[in-house]
Formats: structure tokens, C-alpha cells, sequence
């Protein structure tokens, strides 16, 4: 069963991280969150904004500068998976996921 569990989203500009997720930094490797996702009985699933919202959004953000994302609503289609953060990166904005293994045996 997995230790980490979804939590209330109150997105700020569109932006929002969970209040169990480690604070990881530059020296953070993948491999590490990757045990983290693991430790805890899943898996994470990232959706890339430039790829899943609204045209229109995707122009505002990297042609005119805006930064407000609240109307990007990014949908994890693996069972019982929930929102761990939506942050920016250097290449824009993105929705992690965590995706609970134990729930695909079911």
C-alpha cells in the first residue's frame, strides 16, 4: 500500500506543490526520486504542459511571458494516481503524478 497519500490542491497561479513531497534541489538525481516514488509503492507520471494544455494557454506562457497556469488542468489517466506537484521548470511547466503500483493489481 503506498505510505504517501493525495492532499487538498490550492493551486497558486496555477502552481502547487504537495505538502509530503521532498524538497529536492539541482543535486537531486533522478535515481533518487525514483527510490523515493518506490519506497513509498509507486511510480511518478510527468505531464508536460507544452504538450497537454490549451493552445491558447501554451502561446500566453511562452510568447507573451504570462506565468499564470490555473487554467491548465492536467489529468493522470493511471488508476488512483494524484497530484504531487505542478511547478516550472527551465522547459516550462509541468504536472507530476504519483501512480500507486499496488492499485494496478486490482
Amino acid at each position: 500500500m503506498s505510505k504517501i497519500q493525495a492532499a487538498t490542491i490550492e493551486r497558486d497561479e496555477g502552481y502547487w506543490t504537495h505538502p509530503d513531497l521532498p524538497e529536492w534541489n539541482e543535486g537531486t538525481t533522478r535515481a533518487e526520486c525514483e527510490a523515493w516514488a518506490a519506497d513509498n509503492g509507486g511510480e511518478f507520471v510527468v505531464i508536460r504542459f507544452e504538450y497537454d494544455a490549451p493552445e491558447k494557454l501554451i502561446d500566453s506562457y511562452f510568447e507573451q511571458g504570462e506565468t499564470d497556469i490555473s487554467d491548465w488542468l492536467p489529468v493522470c489517466k493511471k488508476a488512483c494516481s494524484f497530484l504531487l506537484s505542478i511547478h516550472d521548470t527551465e522547459n516550462g511547466p509541468v504536472a507530476l503524478f504519483f501512480a500507486p503500483k499496488d492499485k494496478d493489481l486490482a
